[in-house]
């Protein structure tokens, strides 16, 4: 079933909780994934911000629509938004319901064949361009290091992996500084807050099995 159609600035666009619909996720996905990545997204490109009077008749064309209750600035999101979307989510689910989309939504089905093909032209050198952009952009997320939450599950492991290998709190101290040792050694950093995040799920494994 398809969104329902919605046109701001004569450019067909979803609200976060229809993009969220389409990629089978949640709007607080949608919304995270935004704030981590707010630099890499332009307003008036990738999405429009609506507040004030354009949010109230917003509002007042849907009032059925109980996730913009409480909303004091509702994102919109262009065929270039949700793009930036699917790769963020990194899942094959969300790319495969990005192409249906531009097939069913994003592409103006009421006009004439030749404006139709012209619209897909540029799409399509549009979708180049945001490719390789998208590529310089994975290579740079490559180098981003544990946030909070990450630092604090490898941290857990290096307690319990500790903990498994040594009764004695002597021990267990010598063995804190070996394995924080063979980490920053391992992932070539200065502590472990610095692996990188692609590396977690790789770290977590060689502390699990470290000392074995």
């Amino acid at each position: 079933m398809l969104p329902e159609i919605i046109v701001h600035d004569s450019v067909r666009v979803l609200t976060s909780a229809q993009l969220a619909k389409s990629f089978k996720t949640d709007s607080k996905t949608i919304n995270r994934n935004f704030q981590r990545n707010q630099d890499q997204f332009e307003l008036g490109v990738h999405y429009f911000a609506l507040t004030g009077e354009d949010l109230k008749a917003f509002k007042g064309a849907r009032q059925n629509d109980a996730t913009l209750k409480y909303v004091s600035v509702l994102h919109i999101w262009t065929e270039k938004g949700a793009f930036l979307h699917s790769q963020f989510s990194k899942s094959k689910q969300a790319k495969d319901a990005y192409r249906a989309l531009i097939d069913s939504y994003y592409t103006m089905l009421d006009k004439p064949p030749i404006e139709q093909s012209q619209a897909l032209a540029i799409s399509l050198a549009d979708f180049q361009n945001l490719e390789s952009r998208l590529i310089s952009l994975e290579n740079q997320m490559r180098e981003v290091t544990l946030h909070s939450g990450e630092q604090l599950r490898l941290r857990k492991a290096v307690n319990e992996r500790v903990y498994q290998l040594a009764e004695q709190t002597g021990a267990r101290r010598v063995l804190f500084r070996a394995l924080y040792s063979a980490i920053k050694e391992r992932y070539q950093v200065g502590s472990y807050r610095d692996v990188r995040q692609h590396e977690l799920q790789d770290a977590l494994n060689f502390v699990s099995s470290w000392g074995a």
